[in-house]
């Protein structure tokens, strides 16, 4: 089953690494733009009181999301220099006829070669994506790639082998016997 949806984003991932990039600046200049780095005094509840910088909270939270958007680019930069790899080995009038449909979103005659090339092209996406969840360690495989088959039927009389199938695999990806 082709993803048409995943082809476009990979088509878009050149523009939504530099996005990412600037939302990192941009969220560190907010940060101390909108931060008074030093105690004031409030008027709540009927009282005076004195606020201050919650550096524990703060920082915390600044490194935190930092942290997770350095991430998301690494990630990015890992499919974007696959997809580009894919889009090389290509014969040209293929990346042409791929970047026609799905860069400058054109409307093509539905054709066997398009429809091969297409499925090649989603066949290295799901490649490229299940080499990220390895790399990065994800756990949890993009629902595109699990077949059907694979899910586990959670209705009442299936809920507890379910259960116990999910739970057994959490201890060992925890590393903890289950005896």
């Amino acid at each position: 089953m082709l993803n048409v949806d995943m082809i476009e984003y990979y088509f878009s991932l050149q523009y939504k690494l530099p996005n990412a990039r600037l939302r990192v600046l941009q969220y560190r200049e907010e940060f101390y733009r909108n931060q008074t780095l030093h105690s004031y005094f409030t008027y709540s509840e009927g009282r005076w009181m004195v606020r201050g910088f919650r550096q524990d909270v703060q920082v915390v939270n600044l490194l935190d999301t930092l942290l997770a958007l350095e991430r998301y680019i690494e990630i990015l930069e890992f499919k974007l220099k696959h997809f580009r790899l894919f889009l090389q080995e290509l014969p040209r009038e293929d990346r042409v006829m791929l970047n026609k449909k799905y860069f400058h979103k054109r409307e093509l005659p539905d054709t066997e070669n398009l429809r091969n090339v297409e499925k090649l092209c989603f066949s290295e996406v799901q490649e490229i994506e299940e080499a990220a969840c390895f790399r990065f360690k994800f756990y949890e495989m993009p629902d595109f790639l699990i077949e059907a088959a694979e899910i586990l039927d959670l209705e009442d009389e299936n809920f507890t082998e379910s259960f116990s199938v999910n739970f057994a695999a959490m201890l060992e990806l925890l590393g903890v016997g289950s005896e």
